[in-house]
């Protein structure tokens, strides 16, 4: 597509099963205005607390996958995606923490807290 050719794009949940994360969301915003990026929060504290009480890589409903059978290749946090947000140079226009259990929760803890994740990031350069 050309340049700037979409107001919007939109990447659901499949963040985590690209081969490289990075160019997925520059293509992105070469081609449209803002990017809205949804994804399973790795550090939620259900994860967390199954992998230190039983030593192995947890399956929960947001997380379904046996670690062989899992097509995430790229384990993520919150916390990871503001990080490389910073690092390719992104606005966090804005975002949403979601947990099966609350909803949409605000922003304190989210890390822990929230088992989902959805931002809407642009390019500072515009």
């Amino acid at each position: 597509y050309k340049d700037g050719r979409f107001d919007c794009v939109i990447l659901s949940q499949t963040l985590q099963q690209t081969m490289e994360p990075r160019r997925v969301i520059e293509e992105m915003l070469r081609v449209g205005r803002r990017a809205i990026i949804s994804f399973p929060n790795f550090a939620h504290w259900r994860v967390r607390l199954r992998l230190l009480l039983s030593g192995r890589m947890p399956v929960t409903p947001v997380l379904p996958y046996t670690w062989y059978d899992t097509p995430n290749i790229h384990l993520l946090t919150i916390l990871d995606f503001r990080d490389m947000c910073r690092d390719l140079g992104l606005r966090v226009v804005d975002r949403a923490y979601l947990s099966a259990s609350y909803g949409r929760m605000p922003g304190f803890m989210a890390d822990l807290l929230a088992s989902m994740a959805i931002f809407v990031v642009e390019s500072e350069a515009r």
